[in-house]
């Protein structure tokens, strides 16, 4: 039987969990000033999909003027995880999503690709009891496109659901079909580009194959 591969980003497609990580940069940088904190968010928000790691270290350099160091790098991560972890916990998992996950798991193949850590994204996947669905969990150290390299068989027969810009142009260069999952946050990139949009995953299934019949 061929298998369809489904790869999912976490942060604003499995989970609405954006806005908590978006809120968590400005409170982490607050104690570098008002004027830092706002920088770091809006670097945030223009880099998700991106691991926070490698966001520290450019807000570092472009705001901060230095280079940091790994006692810094160890401070804001704990401090980020307080912020973030139990908030996310907290956050319901659509039910569209989990019954998708439930009926089409015999279909499809599903996979992980996300900046969050590896231990991390796992420990969440198992909490919110829907790691089982999943062929392949891919998280921080490697990037998506490594990622990718490593789950794609067949180009034709992979579609990567994202919301961030690093998910559209990994998905790109991998030569991937993509779907732009809308939140409040993103609607607006990537409107001169031709790619497919869901706002909800009522009809997930549809689209999907939508997607796999058309060019886009």
């Amino acid at each position: 039987m061929q298998y369809y591969r489904i790869i999912f980003d976490f942060d604003g497609v499995i989970l609405n969990s954006h806005n908590i990580k978006t809120r968590a940069f400005y409170e982490i940088f607050y104690p570098y000033g008002k004027k830092i904190a706002n920088q770091a968010k809006a670097y945030h928000e223009k880099n998700q999909g991106i691991s926070r790691y490698i966001k520290f270290k450019e807000i570092f350099k472009k705001f901060l003027k230095k280079k940091i160091n790994k006692n810094e790098i160890k401070v804001l991560d704990f401090k980020f995880k307080k912020i973030c972890f139990n908030k996310i916990l907290k956050l319901k998992i659509p039910i569209l999503l989990i019954k998708f996950f439930k009926n089409k798991k015999k279909n499809y193949d599903f996979f992980i690709s996300t900046g969050t850590p590896q231990k991390e994204i796992e420990k969440i996947l198992r909490i919110k009891k829907i790691y089982k669905y999943f062929k392949g969990i891919y998280g921080y150290p490697s990037s998506k496109i490594q990622h990718l390299k490593r789950i794609i068989k067949n180009k034709k027969n992979t579609i990567f659901i994202g919301d961030a810009l690093e998910d559209y142009y990994s998905a790109k260069y991998m030569k991937i079909k993509f779907i732009l999952k809308e939140h409040s946050k993103n609607k607006n990139i990537l409107n001169n580009k031709k790619i497919y949009r869901v706002k909800n995953y009522k009809n997930l299934n549809k689209n999907i194959n939508y997607v796999f019949k058309k060019n886009i």
